[in-house]
Parts: structure tokens; C-alpha cells; sequence
């Protein structure tokens, strides 16, 4: 009888150790494709990380966390590739903060992130008093009623002045009336350190451009240079160069490098120029014969003892931001003054109108807005449409036509006063950057500050991740 039950207990032991292990097999093969991962603040998960740094979100208290800062950061932990990703966070938005985005790392050079919405607060209010049109995830607001389908408004011409987008790529022909070629070239001699894009425009030429580049070489990485040229958002030429030579962080300073082009026989309108590289990468000087020159939402003048330095900027809001204590300053945004006081702290000035001059006593700045830069006020040029943003003003835009490619959060609990929504953002992780089995993801509230002794926030109580990807058949299919 003893002998009887000791084989019972051994068989008992051997079913559960055999069930770990097909857990185990499970959770890391995934054969099936799908699996979810859930974070609910309640207690640590080996899949989804704490959200960091620590100075954005409040301590974690009875299953949720308060996120106080913009922005935050997590990773998520793979046992194998995923194609697709659908993330959905249950949060309570108290301060009705306007604009709430989730994110993946797209690439690490530039650090860039795949942004997609979950809640936008400006539409959600429009909604109530515009006439709204849905359908497939795209949302066309009117403030007066003129087309009676998303395909009417956009087969249409239309004024593009009055059109304001969110998360939506439109298609619209950008011509500038009475454009003039420049009769000379002109030379950016104020270096520029690490990535960057900005807008030209050409009719009838040459799309010509010359850079010089120098490496710090303060990291241990190497530093290839990537050029990407796009029309129509649609990539149409790229040029590389790769890393000097010097893959320590040594700090010497590599030679100065070339790299040039000139494109005939384009069509006319606005082009798009994009550097990638890392922060180690100096651009010396820029030379072209185009008149405009605009750069896109960020320009970091890198230290090279230049000052008194003049720029122009449409931006509604001006960042700002520096490193080095010697270029502490206070400095001129049309009639207003920003000071940056502080080093590695951000400085902010809002509802600015119109195109400004930046007026700056010293180099080694970082400049970040939602419009462009250019170093003359006759190279601004800006294609991009209005956006409905959290610097979005509807009373002083003119926009009477609002489109989005958006889905509105739902209410999933009211207790009291407490109306917690849910809402989700689908993510294509195929070419996401992936570094030990992690994708790392963002939460995106801009405007949100932590030092700024105002009390706004969201709070969260759930982060769900449902991924998505090959069968364990279709994977061996593949090989054979």
C-alpha cells in the first residue's frame, strides 16, 4: 500500500513538472502565434517593464500609477519575433490633457518612435458640436456641413488652409505662386550636431546640395552617415557614408568629409531631406543653390563658439535645451524672451503666433518646436498642413475641416466622479528596433511636465499587449 502511494506522489510530481515544462515550451515557442501580456500595476511582470525614468510617474498605489511627466518609457520582453502588436491601456484622464500617443522604437539612431493615438481630447470635443463623418478608422469633422462622405471631401479641391489632420497622411500638391530660383549659392556655415531633416523646393533645377561632415568620436559605436531623399513623402534617392575609421571614444576629431549630389530633371515642388546619424556626427557647413531651406521641428547648434545667431521659426511652441553651462543664456523669440538657466533642462514658451525671429547670444543649443527653422526668413518653407496637436488653437486656425485617421477611447468604468477609458494602438513591429528579445515602447503626452508645479496627470491601471505573428507550422513551412 506505502509503495502504492509513493508511485502515486512520483506520478503526480512527474505530471507537474511535465506541465512547467510544457508551459515553459509554450510561453517561449508561442506555437500558435498569439499570446497577451498584461501589466496591471498591481505587482512586477517579467514581460513588461516599470515605466521609467522614476521623476515622470508617481509611486504605484492600489493596482495604478500616475504618469506626471512627458514622456515615459517601457520595454517589452519577447520570447521570439512578433509581426504585429496591439496595445491597449485602461487610464483615467483627469486633467483632460489634450493628446495621449503610444509608441515603438522605430530606430535607435535617431531615436526614433512609431507613434500612434489613443486619445486626442481636441477632437473628442469637436465631435460634440461639429458634424462628424466616421468610417474605417478615419474621421472627417466639418464645421459646417458641405461634403456628405470622407471620398467627397477628398476627391474635392479644396483650400488647404482650412484643412487641419491628425495622425493622417494627406495627399495634397504643395506649389509655391511666383517662385524665384536663387541667383547665388548659399552657404549654412553654423555647424549642426546629430540628426536632422528640413524642406527645400525647386522648380525647373537641380536639386544640388553639398555636405561637410566631422566625427567627435565620443562614443564607441560606429558612425555611419545615411542621407534619405524624399518627394511626396515617398523615398526617391539615399546616400551613405560609412563610419571614418575611429570606432573608440576617444574624443578625437575625424577628418572633414564630403558628400554631395545633384539631381536633374525633378518635378517642382517641395522635397524633403533627411540625415540619419547619431550625435557624434557634426554637419560643418551645408552649400546649395535653393533659397529654401527649412528645418523640421529640431535643429541643435553644435558648439562652435558662433554667436549672436539669427533664426526664423513658425512655431506656436519653442523648446529649448542645452548641456554645456557656458551656454546658459537669455534669449529673443520676437518680442518675448525665453531663458535657459539650467542645464538638461527643457525651457518652453507657448501660443507664440506668426513667424518670429530667434535671436541667440551663444551656440551649443538644442531648438525644438511643432513648426520649422531656417537661418533667413525668405528660406521658410513649411508643406505640412495644420496639425491638430496640443498647440492647436480651432478659434485663431481657420481650419473648418478636420480629418484624422483616429478611433475614440471607451468608457470602461465610472465609480462616482472616476470615468476610466480604454483605448488601443495597433503597431506594425516588422523592421522595429529589437535589442535582447526587448522592444521598447513610449507613452507620449506632450505638454505634460513634471517640474512645473502643476498638478496634471493621467493615471493608469492596465497595460495589455496582444502580439501577433507566424504559427509554429507556417515558420516550419518556411524552412522546408
Amino acid at each position: 500500500m506505502r509503495n502504492k502511494n509513493i508511485i502515486k506522489i512520483r506520478i503526480a510530481l512527474w505530471l507537474i513538472l511535465l506541465f512547467i515544462i510544457g508551459w515553459l515550451l509554450y510561453m517561449a515557442i508561442v506555437p500558435f502565434g498569439k499570446i497577451s501580456y498584461v501589466y496591471d500595476f498591481k505587482q512586477g511582470s517579467y514581460f513588461i517593464s516599470k515605466l521609467t525614468p522614476l521623476e515622470r510617474v508617481g509611486e504605484m498605489q492600489n493596482g495604478q500609477q500616475k504618469i506626471i511627466g512627458d514622456p515615459v518609457y517601457f520595454n517589452l520582453r519577447v520570447p521570439r519575433k512578433f509581426d504585429k502588436a496591439r496595445l491597449t491601456m485602461i487610464y483615467k484622464n483627469e486633467s483632460v490633457l489634450p493628446i495621449i500617443e503610444a509608441g515603438v522604437l522605430a530606430d535607435k539612431t535617431i531615436w526614433r518612435y512609431y507613434l500612434q493615438p489613443l486619445e486626442n481630447n481636441i477632437i473628442n470635443k469637436l465631435s460634440q458640436s461639429w458634424d462628424m463623418t466616421a468610417g474605417n478608422g478615419t474621421v472627417l469633422l466639418q464645421r459646417g456641413k458641405k461634403y456628405n462622405s470622407i471620398n467627397e471631401f477628398l476627391d474635392k479641391e479644396k483650400n488647404l488652409s482650412e484643412i487641419a489632420v491628425y495622425n493622417y497622411d494627406f495627399k495634397a500638391e504643395y506649389l509655391l505662386a511666383n517662385y524665384k530660383s536663387a541667383e547665388e549659392k548659399q552657404i549654412i556655415g553654423y555647424s549642426l550636431r546629430g540628426p536632422y531633416q528640413f524642406y527645400t523646393y525647386l522648380k525647373d533645377e537641380d536639386l544640388d546640395f553639398n555636405f561637410i561632415f566631422s566625427d567627435l568620436n565620443k562614443n564607441k559605436d560606429a558612425d555611419p552617415i545615411n542621407l534619405n531623399i524624399y518627394y511626396n513623402n515617398t523615398l526617391i534617392d539615399n546616400y551613405n557614408l560609412p563610419d571614418d575609421g575611429i570606432v573608440s571614444d576617444v574624443g578625437e576629431v575625424g577628418k572633414n568629409r564630403e558628400l554631395k549630389f545633384n539631381l536633374a530633371n525633378l518635378p517642382e515642388g517641395a522635397y524633403k531631406i533627411e540625415l540619419r546619424a547619431n550625435d557624434d556626427i557634426i554637419t560643418k557647413s551645408i552649400a546649395t543653390g535653393r533659397n529654401k531651406m527649412a528645418f523640421i521641428n529640431k535643429i541643435w547648434l553644435a558648439d562652435s563658439g558662433n554667436k549672436n545667431i539669427s533664426l526664423f521659426t513658425d512655431s506656436q511652441t519653442i523648446n529649448a535645451q542645452t548641456a554645456n553651462p557656458a551656454s546658459l543664456q537669455v534669449f529673443k523669440i520676437g518680442s518675448q524672451e525665453l531663458g535657459v538657466s539650467e542645464t538638461y533642462k527643457q525651457f518652453s514658451i507657448n501660443n507664440l503666433d506668426g513667424v518670429n525671429e530667434i535671436k541667440l547670444s551663444q551656440d551649443d543649443i538644442i531648438l525644438s518646436g511643432d513648426g520649422v527653422f531656417s537661418f533667413s526668413q525668405a528660406g521658410l518653407i513649411n508643406p505640412q498642413l495644420k496639425k491638430v496637436d496640443n498647440n492647436f488653437n480651432i478659434d485663431d486656425s481657420g481650419v473648418n475641416y478636420i480629418i484624422a485617421s483616429y478611433i475614440f477611447p471607451k468608457k470602461v468604468i465610472t465609480v462616482g466622479s472616476d470615468v476610466w477609458h480604454s483605448a488601443t494602438a495597433e503597431f506594425d513591429l516588422i523592421g522595429m528596433y529589437q535589442e535582447d528579445n526587448k522592444y521598447s515602447f513610449i507613452i507620449s503626452i506632450p505638454g505634460l511636465k513634471a517640474d512645473d508645479d502643476i498638478n496634471d496627470y493621467i493615471e493608469i491601471g492596465e497595460i495589455r499587449i496582444n502580439l501577433e505573428g507566424k504559427t509554429l507550422f507556417e515558420k516550419i513551412k518556411k524552412i522546408f
